[in-house]
C-alpha cells in the first residue's frame, strides 16, 4: 500500500457488490483498497491500517453495521464511515448508528464516485455528520 494515498475499507459479504466496489474505486479514485467480509476482521484492519474511510454494506450478517459503526466511532472517532443501504427502512435502522453518510443503493457509478470523493477531499470540521444520499 502507498502511504501518501488514502485507504478505504469496503466491509461487504464476498460477490459482486464487494467485488465492483473494488474495482470501481481503484479504477477511478487514487485510493488503496481493502476488503473483508466479516466484523471481526475488520476491526483488525482498522486497528492495523487506519483507513480514511469505510464502507459497510448493510447487508452484513446478523445485522451487525450498527455494531460495527459504533465500535469505530468508540474506537477511531476520526474515521470516517459510509453504508450502503437497499431501502429507506434500512437507512432508518442505521441513522442513528454515527454513520456519516447514507447512500442507497442503486446510484449509478459515477455518481458514487462523486459522492466518496468529495466525503474524502472535505475537511474534519465541514464533513456533513449523517447526511443521506439518495441520488434524487
Amino acid at each position: 500500500m502507498n502511504n501518501s494515498k488514502p485507504l478505504i475499507l469496503i466491509v461487504a459479504p464476498p460477490g459482486d457488490l464487494q467485488i465492483g466496489l473494488q474495482a470501481l474505486l481503484t479504477a477511478r479514485l487514487e485510493v488503496d483498497v481493502l476488503v473483508t467480509g466479516e466484523e471481526s476482521s475488520a476491526m483488525k484492519v482498522i486497528n492495523r491500517y487506519n483507513p480514511a474511510l469505510v464502507i459497510l454494506d448493510h447487508d452484513l450478517p446478523m445485522n451487525t453495521v450498527p455494531m460495527i459503526i459504533q465500535h469505530i466511532k468508540s474506537s477511531w472517532p476520526d474515521i470516517r464511515c459510509i453504508v450502503l443501504v437497499n431501502e429507506e427502512q434500512e437507512r432508518q435502522k442505521v441513522v442513528c448508528s454515527g454513520a456519516d453518510l447514507i447512500i442507497i443503493k442503486g446510484l449509478p457509478g459515477s455518481k458514487l464516485i462523486t459522492e466518496i470523493e468529495k466525503f474524502l477531499l472535505v475537511e474534519e470540521e465541514d464533513h456533513p455528520m449523517s447526511k443521506d444520499f439518495d441520488g434524487e
